[in-house]
């Protein structure tokens, strides 16, 4: 049992797991990450539950998966309804205090929290009602603000880096002020980058010249995948003519000087921990909300189940924690929940059916084969997607469309789909066997589109909704949403 300490927890927005020096990139620089990881442990196949923000975010802090809350995209979103570790870690006695991007429903509602700071829920507690159209006959209308975000990558600076240094300063502020408490605390530092657009401040963009930018997998139009669910995505966000290379290397470049910039502030709040005396009794965790494909298949985002949307940092580290070590065992955001109540000495009786468990086994060096599993029931699918992973092979479960399976040892970059053509192949039955065994994949794509007509018809019905239009990042605290007519 981990004797409680203190915890950091640092979470961003839309940062791909391969995107990390200490994971082998060979442009990105993340010195404040690498420091996580060489003092601690660095998990290799940490998957988020959904990839998109909402969802991710409430299974995050629920430790359940949307078809067990309900939370399916950006607009049926955590509203406190369900208990968080948050609210665990709080029965104890222990602060709990957030800072940052939460995108949760609003402050209003209890989140499990002592104490939120500067913190950035979703636009007018409703968040993006366009999403509900997923569930009409014609879907999310297309946008072309989504395209124009990644435009956007170019030397400046965009509202969500000025708001990354003022949730540093917060803080670094709170450290200085409460960070000498008795009893262990918790302060949850969550960040909106790397989050698009890749606007950074001139000096990390000349860290990265776009004509030095590793090139993604089959970005160029004639190589993308051929499937329905990369074609209807491409399409709604106005992508299905491609881009060309200058355009793609801009996009790498910028994400990489954007992660760069986050990194910084991840490290100043570090410096401020160690030049406290905190950091012998506070352990460190660092992950991101979903990864981001930065042109990797023709995709710019996330809403998809290849890896660079699914798989996401993981890093621990501090007090109890073995240094320097790859942890390769399958985890998930879901495993967090029991992972850091043990760790800060709570009680998690009501929490048995759980379907996350305790890292901690896997940290101390018993690591288990595992299977991972993530879904998606939001704005860019028609119909509901699941991936489950075991061993090597990898299937992407789409509701009435073709299955993709790809071999992850040989293929980790997914560019050979083993079911394309109509191929067959040995592992799909089997995981498809294995994911019907978790769930009905066709119950719960209908029952999460019903669930989202129901929600629709609080705020008018699907015309209603469709005028109150589409935007493609949300506001920081403070500032209005960019609206585009759909």
């Amino acid at each position: 049992m981990p004797k409680p300490t203190n915890l950091i927890f640092f979470l961003s927005d839309n940062h791909n797991r391969d995107f990390l020096s200490a994971a082998g990139h060979p442009m990105v620089k993340t010195p404040a990450l690498d420091s996580i990881a060489s003092r601690g442990v660095r998990f290799s196949n940490a998957y988020c539950a959904s990839p998109l923000c909402c969802p991710s975010r409430a299974a995050l802090a629920t430790g359940r998966y949307p078809h067990q809350t309900g939370y399916w995209d950006n607009a049926m979103i955590y509203d406190g309804a369900i208990p968080t570790w948050h609210h665990r870690v709080r029965a104890t006695g222990a602060d709990m205090t957030a800072i940052g991007k939460l995108h949760y429903r609003s402050p209003e509602d209890d989140n499990g929290f002592t104490e939120e700071i500067a913190t950035m829920h979703v636009v007018e507690a409703k968040g993006a009602l366009v999403s509900l159209l997923r569930a009409t006959q014609d879907g999310v209308p297309r946008r072309q603000s989504h395209r124009a975000l990644y435009e956007d990558s170019v030397p400046g600076e965009a509202d969500y880096q000025i708001y990354d240094r003022q949730i540093t300063d917060h803080a670094i502020d709170w450290l200085r002020t409460r960070g000498d408490q008795e009893k262990p605390w918790v302060l949850l530092v969550s960040y909106p980058s790397p989050h698009p657009p890749f606007k950074v401040p001139q000096r990390f963009w000349d860290m990265y010249a776009p004509k030095d930018a590793p090139l993604p997998v089959q970005w160029r139009r004639e190589d993308q995948p051929r499937h329905p669910a990369t074609e209807y995505l491409a399409w709604m966000n106005s992508l299905e003519d491609g881009f060309d290379e200058g355009f793609v290397r801009r996009v790498v470049a910028g994400y990489c000087g954007l992660i760069t910039h986050t990194d910084e502030q991840i490290g100043l709040v570090l410096k401020e921990a160690e030049a406290l005396g905190l950091m012998d009794d506070t352990r460190i965790v660092y992950t991101s909300d979903h990864g981001e494909a930065a042109g990797h298949h023709g995709i710019l985002g996330k809403a998809n189940h290849y890896e660079h949307a699914l798989g996401v940092p993981l890093l621990v580290a501090g007090p109890g924690i073995p240094q320097g070590r790859v942890i390769d065992q399958f985890t998930s955001h879901v495993d967090l929940f029991p992972t850091i109540v043990e760790a800060m000495g709570g009680n998690s009786e009501e929490d048995d059916d759980l379907p996350g468990a305790s890292l901690w086994p896997a940290i101390e060096g018993q690591e288990t084969a595992r299977t991972a599993f993530a879904e998606y029931h939001a704005m860019g699918s028609r119909n509901s997607g699941f991936t489950l992973r075991d061993g090597d092979f990898k299937l992407i479960y789409h509701v009435g469309m073709d299955n993709q399976l790809f071999n992850l040892a040989a293929d980790p970059l997914e560019e050979h789909d083993l079911l394309a053509g109509g191929a067959e192949h040995h592992a799909a039955a089997e995981l498809e066997r294995k994911l019907r065994d978790f769930l009905d994949p066709e119950e719960v794509d209908a029952r999460s589109k019903a669930e989202q007509a129901a929600h629709m018809e609080k705020f008018g019905g699907p015309e209603a909704v469709r005028k109150t239009g589409v935007f493609s990042m949300s506001p920081i605290p403070g500032k209005a949403a960019n609206v585009e007519s759909v």
